[in-house]
């Protein structure tokens, strides 16, 4: 039986591809950055109309040599910190705590599929608006990257109760607000500062 959080669960078969535990670049940082944006369109409006009163529509994750990786229309991409610089509503920043390895693993997890290019689906986006499992094989959407990546890392110690390509953004940011230990920061944190150059 497929666990719910695995990868199979949205369709793909990415953690199947990581490659051996060795192949996982280290990371000096002991947390990740997480990063929520809106930016004003006819999906993103869709995405933020089913999550009934959800401020953010979009979620990536920061990396450690200053990229951030989402899923988006054109696929999981490793874009510039600046890729949507003047045309964002509202962003926040949520510092996660883990020990190194475990971040060195989490943003392996995201390099790998963004390096295959996994295809947006979103068909998901519709499910959720119409309560129906609209999940296509090799196939992901931004809420379901990031959770998949921190439960693959062990940030997540229990696997979810559905899967992950059924939790929208706003369940992400409720998931994570309510971690003890996470932090909110500002882009100018020093955190920040050392976490986007540790891998340059």
């Amino acid at each position: 039986m497929t666990p719910l959080w695995s990868p199979a669960s949205v369709g793909g078969t990415v953690a199947d591809t990581r490659g051996p535990a060795s192949d996982v670049q280290g990371c000096r940082m002991e947390y990740v950055i997480a990063r929520f944006v809106h930016v004003k369109s006819t999906i993103t409006d869709m995405i933020l109309f089913q999550s009934s009163g959800g401020q953010y529509s979009h979620v990536e994750l920061v990396t450690d040599d200053g990229k951030y990786i989402g899923a988006h229309v054109a696929g999981v991409e490793a874009r510039p910190m600046d890729y949507d610089a003047g045309t964002f509503e509202r962003e926040l920043f949520m510092l996660l705590p883990m020990r190194a390895e475990a971040a060195a693993r989490c943003l392996h997890y995201m390099r790998a599929v963004a390096d295959k290019h996994e295809s947006y689906n979103l068909l998901s986006i519709l499910g959720f608006t119409t309560h129906l499992d609209l999940t296509k094989p090799g196939t992901t959407i931004c809420s379901a990257l990031v959770l998949l990546a921190l439960r693959w890392c062990g940030y997540f110690s229990r696997p979810f109760t559905i899967p992950a390509h059924r939790l929208s953004v706003r369940d992400v940011f409720i998931i994570l607000m309510g971690r003890p230990d996470m932090k909110i920061i500002e882009k100018t944190d020093p955190r920040f500062t050392a976490y986007v150059s540790a891998g340059a």
